[in-house]
């Protein structure tokens, strides 16, 4: 890109950098700011709601009050059969208790011991008003107005007020009024008014239990608590689509109740957002001004440096007669005079060149007919090895496809040989049973071919990472015995390990030297028949340290040494051990040594066995206490 389009972009990218930054910043400030209203805020609605009930509470204990110390109401609980006309005159003073509006849905006298001695009630109450009455919220002597926690009766929330009777400082009954929560939208819109905001109006019992709308209607409780810059909040799908909501509660004073203000967080951030798009349009506005400001800043300085690419590029082109104006700014003009005088030069340069060029021309047409020859030659060479290159990336390429679209048809036969065995699909026999371990374990081979296959296409394509350090050669064997105790065990193998001194280490890979010696080992025991034997030992020099796996098993043939750590190449070492696997065991651990700096060598005679050598350097420090290598990391590089 030319500078002339380079600079202004360059300085437009510095101009929206800072816009972006300033809008961030601006963008939280103004959030942070309007939380911290809106939660003080509701806060304060919360609180003067809780007041607010309480004080209506307080003027229906007076309501309450005033049939609690009417004389009828007296009489009909200190008569045993009142009459049919205190019974009326008792009704009478209930029906004063109830107003209209009022959201009382029935009243009663009781008598200590829970018996109704008459009522007034309306035609919607239902159950709830046997259900009230049946809970003992009678106060004690002493005590005024008792209010019962939230209760549930069909589908709607009720609450009871009961008022002590008391003759000579003893409580003879109680008057009883059992209420609903009614759906109040002018209060709603009211709280709604002194928050600014839509927020939601919910009560609950002090103990948590019965969550309820303003309107009565019973709702779940919220869940999944979370803070949130500061902020309470929750998710709750009780009033409104499920959402997170900023909540506030306040504790009625006096009563069992719980007052909740919720608000939607959308809510909160619905007036930071409009001021970040009014600020975001601003910013556009203003980038737009400053880029056209920059392009026409940037034109004007560039336009000179323009003509002299453009004389330069006709230079190159062979014209050496272009010059450039050398007027305008100081540094500009002093470069374009140092231009003309590099043109001068050049062009007399040029002519000296041609000169020279017509004697050398000879000279080059003698060396022609020899270069022919030679590039003939050359060019054959290049052919074969882009043609080896291209085979061998193609042989890469194929292995890695290869290994890994066979890894998905196995892992789903093991998946639903696992789902037969849990007999998921119904009862398995015996029989079934043991040809599904055949299977798994016809799988697990098959999966350790593929590794060995992924391994040696990484190796081929210097993908493989190698991590070296020091370790212990007692560590690694001692993990390695470990993982082949059961094939040693059942192979029925003599097998033994001369151990070496016990600060010897190696600076190595441990996973890859574990994977070297496993495939070592396991090759022993394969081509040995019992009662033969693998023995590893080791030795040390000064530089490097030498482990040994010699087994007496068949051996290798002299004509086969050379082709043993060949890529897919089964030798067998005889004719009584059909060979398995694909050829990669020893060519993956011999490049697994040299990559860390190794070698591995072997040395065999046919029927008395076979010594295979792991070369690696010797670590120059002692380590005294070893570092375990993981069982399970050796197992899977295995």
């Amino acid at each position: 890109m030319s500078l002339e389009k380079k600079l202004p972009l360059m300085m437009t990218g510095v101009l929206v950098l800072i816009l972006a930054v300033g809008v961030t910043l601006a963008y939280r400030y103004v959030t942070t700011a309007a939380e911290q209203v809106e939660r003080e805020r509701v806060k304060q609605v919360t609180a003067q709601l809780g007041a607010l009930i309480a004080t209506a509470e307080a003027r229906n204990a007076k309501i309450l009050e005033s049939v609690a110390t009417d004389p009828s109401a007296i009489a009909a609980l200190t008569v045993n059969e009142p009459s049919e006309s205190g019974l009326a005159a008792a009704n009478e003073a209930l029906a004063k208790a109830i107003t209209p509006g009022d959201s009382g849905v029935g009243i009663a006298i009781v008598a200590t011991d829970g018996h109704i001695v008459t009522s007034s009630r309306t035609a919607d109450m239902g159950t709830a008003w046997t259900e009230g009455v049946q809970e003992d919220i009678a106060p004690p002597v002493g005590k005024t107005l008792v209010t019962s926690p939230f209760y549930e009766s069909d589908g709607r929330v009720f609450y009871s007020s009961a008022y002590p009777v008391v003759v000579s400082g003893t409580r003879i009954g109680s008057v009883i009024q059992h209420r609903r929560l009614n759906n109040a939208s002018a209060t709603e819109r009211e709280i709604a008014g002194l928050t600014g905001q839509d927020v939601g109006i919910l009560f609950h019992n002090a103990d948590g239990s019965h969550w309820t709308t303003f309107g009565g209607k019973p709702v779940a409780a919220p869940s999944n608590s979370r803070t949130i810059s500061g902020m309470k909040t929750v998710e709750h799908s009780g009033t409104r689509t499920k959402e997170r909501v900023l909540i506030e509660e306040a504790r009625v004073e006096g009563l069992p109740w719980v007052v909740v203000l919720e608000l939607p967080i959308a809510t909160v951030t619905a007036a930071p957002r409009e001021t970040l798009k009014q600020f975001t349009l601003v910013s556009l506005l203003l980038l737009i001004a400053g880029a056209v400001a920059m392009w026409l800043i940037g034109r004007q300085v560039t336009a000179p440096l323009g003509n002299l690419t453009r004389a330069a590029d006709a230079i190159a082109g062979g014209d050496y007669s272009q010059r450039v104006d050398s007027t305008g700014d100081r540094e500009i003009a002093q470069l374009a005079e140092t231009f003309n005088r590099m043109a001068r030069g050049t062009a007399e340069a040029h002519r000296a060149l041609e000169h020279r060029f017509r004697e050398a021309r000879s000279l080059a047409e003698e060396l022609e007919h020899a270069n022919r020859r030679l590039r003939s030659t050359t060019e054959a060479a290049e052919v074969a090895q882009l043609a080896a290159e291209t085979a061998n990336a193609a042989k890469s390429s194929f292995l890695a496809a290869m290994s890994h679209e066979l890894r998905t048809p196995l892992n789903a036969i093991s998946g639903y040989v696992q789902l037969i065995q849990m007999e998921l699909r119904g009862p398995v026999t015996p029989e079934q049973q043991a040809d599904l371990h055949r299977i798994k374990r016809s799988h697990a081979y098959l999966l350790g071919l593929i590794e060995d296959v992924l391994n040696f296409a990484k190796l081929d394509a210097h993908q493989m990472e190698f991590h070296a350090r020091d370790v212990a050669v007692d560590d690694i064997m001692r993990d390695v015995e470990t993982l082949l105790a059961p094939q040693l065990k059942s192979s029925e193998i003599n097998y033994s390990y001369q151990k070496c001194d016990s600060g010897l280490a190696v600076c190595a890979d441990p996973e890859k030297t574990q994977q070297i010696l496993i495939n070592l080992l396991t090759n022993g025991v394969k081509f040995t028949k019992p009662p033969g034997s693998v023995v590893v030992s080791c030795e040390f020099g000064d530089d490097t340290v030498q482990i040994h796996v010699k087994d007496t098993g068949i051996g290798i043939k002299p004509d086969d040494l050379s082709r043993a750590f060949e890529p897919f190449v089964q030798i067998g070492r005889g004719l009584s051990q059909p060979g398995e696997g694909v050829g990669l065991g020893l060519t993956i651990s011999r490049d697994f040594a040299r990559r860390m700096n190794g070698d591995l060598v072997v040395e065999s005679k046919v029927g008395e066995g076979s010594t295979f050598t792991l070369i690696l350097p010797r670590s120059t420090e002692r380590i005294d206490e070893s570092s375990k290598i993981s069982s399970e990391a050796a197992t899977g590089m295995a």
